[in-house]
């Protein structure tokens, strides 16, 4: 490891390492003092970051992000602590740092789902899963409610099985059919 210092201070900012022992560097820790602040890391050996790593001011790692593509573009998140028995991922599907989806896991399984589709920081789509299948789908289509105003359900084979709406906004929900429950399907799942 090589250590950096601050010219004026004196104090440790990185540290750097060879971890793969090419000769190159291949890590980086960014720090105040002994307290790091972020990580960085090129697993792959091709010039390009494609680790990152977050702390928080007690030193504890916070989230690491990733590059999907392998490129040196963080688009993708994944939170160390686990909050009500759910680990979280956030990604950035368009690959601009803006998250866009939000998954929520139990154990290995999906659990639930929340998407932002026209970037204003806001979900306007949820999914529910249950053993890897999708069982509902809900969609905020005002894109202003930030609650959803159809819903969708899935059997256990997740086919649709059902839909409702809340049109006027108030919380309640009434059970489509027929024409009314495909055009909702149709409409929502674009």
């Amino acid at each position: 490891m090589v250590p950096t210092y601050d010219d004026m201070t004196g104090r440790l900012i990185q540290l750097s390492a060879d971890q793969d022992r090419d000769g190159r560097f291949d890590q980086w820790t960014y720090l105040i003092g002994n307290r790091p602040l972020r990580g960085e890391a090129d697993l792959d050996a091709d010039g390009r970051i494609d680790r990152w790593e977050y702390f928080d001011d007690q030193a504890r790692l916070i989230h690491v992000g990733s590059s999907s593509a392998s490129d040196g573009i963080e688009d993708t998140w994944d939170w160390v602590a686990q909050v009500n028995g759910e680990s979280r991922r956030d990604l950035s599907r368009q690959r601009d740092r803006q998250i866009d989806r939000r998954e929520f896991r139990r154990g290995d399984d999906l659990a639930r789902a929340e998407e932002d589709s026209n970037a204003d920081g806001r979900p306007d789509r949820w999914d529910r899963y249950e053993a890897q299948v999708m069982r509902e789908a809900a969609f905020d289509t005002t894109f202003a409610r930030g609650r959803p105003n159809y819903r969708l359900f899935y059997d256990a084979k997740g086919q649709f099985a059902g839909a409702e709406s809340d049109t006027d906004g108030d919380g309640t929900f009434v059970r489509l059919t027929g024409e009314a429950a495909a055009a909702a399907r149709a409409g929502v799942q674009k």
